[in-house]
């Protein structure tokens, strides 16, 4: 089931037309990773843009690709996986802006354990998410690097929260292969884990913005103006972190944290900064590009998992056709705004 939030454009002066645009979150909630989506809401980016953007949440993110490839929702914000796995159901479209600087799944294990590295999960269990976990097939090929011939009795169905941790506190798993927003999510609450990384691939971005064949011909202007709103969220972000922790503690008051505000301050920004690409120090013009020989790797990795068997190239998942339009925004007056945020 569906669920909805509207995210009302700011500051409208009455002759202004906005374009109504629909973004589609794979989460059943909101949660940090549509941070920037936020932040270009109540900063008044996509008002600035001409657009007045709604955000659904659905579970999981083969649903939300898939309402984005049939244009129900003008965008998805989801991994590449659920496409590849759809693209010989006849799923077409491409990814328009990467989120990530790095692979978002990648395995756990607690700080104090005698694991060291993929080698040492021989004979061991790992939870995941479910059986159809794309982590899962990321976790896999980790294995096989290490010399590890993986099967599906290796793996557990543990969930993503406390009954994630009961499993690893408990013993019936030794490792967890979950994602990036989970792991944020359970150090927020006070777990310290070991992390062991793909050799190959842990630095590609597995994901970003997904729009249709049909989006991309016929509402090209406006995917470059949500892009370009997209840009300025990240900048504002980066000028004030704490100001965006505020803007999406409003959006959603239940995940800000017990304790004094220092406390939950301190908890909240490492939650929202925990392997984020928002923080880091490309230079602008650089925001949401791929690095399509990295894509291709990681295509490769997932081919070899049995998760597509088409003759793609990168080229056909993503396109960096739009990052230029987008980039072309006056990082001054945007950083001055989120200095002077909430005075």
């Amino acid at each position: 089931m569906l669920a909805g939030l509207s995210l009302m454009a700011a500051a409208l002066s009455p002759a202004q037309a906005q374009e109504s645009f629909v973004v589609q979150g794979g989460s059943p909630v909101p949660n940090p990773a549509y941070l920037n989506t936020y932040v270009a809401q109540k900063a008044g980016f996509f008002a600035e843009e001409g657009l007045e953007v709604e955000i659904r949440y659905t579970q999981g993110a083969a649903l939300a690709t898939q309402l984005a490839a049939s244009n129900s929702a003008d965008i998805a914000d989801v991994t590449f996986e659920p496409y590849l796995l759809g693209y010989s159901k006849g799923l077409r479209g491409k990814f328009i802006y990467s989120r990530y600087d790095q692979l978002i799944y990648w395995l756990a294990v607690p700080v104090d354990s005698d694991i060291k590295s993929a080698g040492d999960l021989a004979g061991k269990k790992i939870g995941v998410a479910s059986m159809a976990s794309s982590s899962m097939t990321v976790a896999k090929s980790l294995l096989r690097s290490a010399g590890i011939d993986p099967t599906n009795d290796m793996f557990l169905p543990v969930g993503t929260g406390d009954q994630a941790m009961a499993a690893l506190a408990g013993g019936q798993v030794q490792a967890l292969s979950l994602w990036d927003a989970v792991y944020g999510s359970l150090e927020r609450a006070g777990h310290k884990f070991r992390y062991i990384y793909h050799p190959e691939v842990g630095d590609v971005s597995n994901g970003g913005f997904f729009a249709s064949d049909q989006e991309l011909s016929e509402k090209a202007d406006a995917l470059q103006r949500f892009l370009r709103a997209q840009v300025k969220a990240r900048i504002f972000i980066k000028e004030n972190p704490e100001a965006a922790l505020q803007i999406y503690w409003e959006v959603n008051p239940a995940a800000k944290p017990q304790g004094t505000q220092e406390q939950a301050v301190a908890t909240g920004l490492a939650e929202i900064a925990f392997k984020s690409a928002l923080f880091n120090d490309d230079p602008v013009e650089k925001f949401g590009q791929y690095d399509l020989s990295k894509v291709q790797s990681y295509m490769d990795v997932l081919k070899a998992e049995g998760v597509f068997t088409e003759d793609l190239k990168s080229s056909d998942l993503v396109t960096n056709d739009l990052i230029a339009a987008a980039s072309r925004v006056d990082p001054v007056p945007i950083r001055e705004k989120a200095r002077n945020w909430g005075k």
